[in-house]
């Protein structure tokens, strides 16, 4: 028998509910809810970012990632209802440095996996980012905070192809 696991995840924003996990899946899955600027934003790219946040240890570890670690595991994996609660930002000059280090960290990783960036990707990637979140996952909805969220990832992504071509670049030289 497994352990008894205890879990705090909202029903809506401000509210919290208490799920205990005795049987089933040995991973399980949450919509993570991500404030920025003060907003708990519901759409776009911040709502809902589905991770695994609650897993047996003996079948499931974290990735090596620098950036974004992921819970690795064969086991199968449920979704649990509710939000797990994340502030992204403590203010904007600290997201932005945050974001400027994993786009380094990033662009390294794919250098490392001879991964290659063009001048096309520089500016596709981006557009289609904003297009996707923005638009389609209709982030628009978020107002401003939404809004910032979005162009900041897009300007990342940027900047992730960015360091990406100046890698292979000095690689060459």
């Amino acid at each position: 028998m497994r352990p008894l696991t205890i879990i705090y995840v909202s029903t809506a924003p401000g509210a919290r509910t208490r799920g205990v996990l005795r049987a089933g899946p040995l991973a399980w899955r949450v919509a993570r809810r991500n404030r920025f600027l003060g907003r708990w934003l519901a759409h776009g790219e911040g709502y809902p970012d589905w991770t695994v946040r609650l897993f047996h240890r003996a079948h499931a570890s974290w990735s090596n990632d620098e950036v974004h670690e992921a819970v690795l595991t064969t086991a199968e994996v449920g979704r649990l209802d509710g939000d797990l609660l994340h502030d992204s930002a403590e203010d904007i000059a600290t997201y932005v440095a945050k974001q400027n280090r994993y786009t380094s960290l990033h662009a390294q990783a794919l250098y490392k996996q001879g991964v290659r960036a063009s001048p096309w990707r520089l500016i596709a990637s981006p557009l289609a980012r904003f297009v996707k979140f923005y638009i389609v996952r209709l982030g628009f909805l978020d107002g401003a905070a939404g809004f910032a969220h979005i162009l900041i990832g897009c300007h990342a992504t940027f900047l992730k192809y960015l360091k990406l071509l100046e890698l292979h670049k000095a690689s060459s030289a």
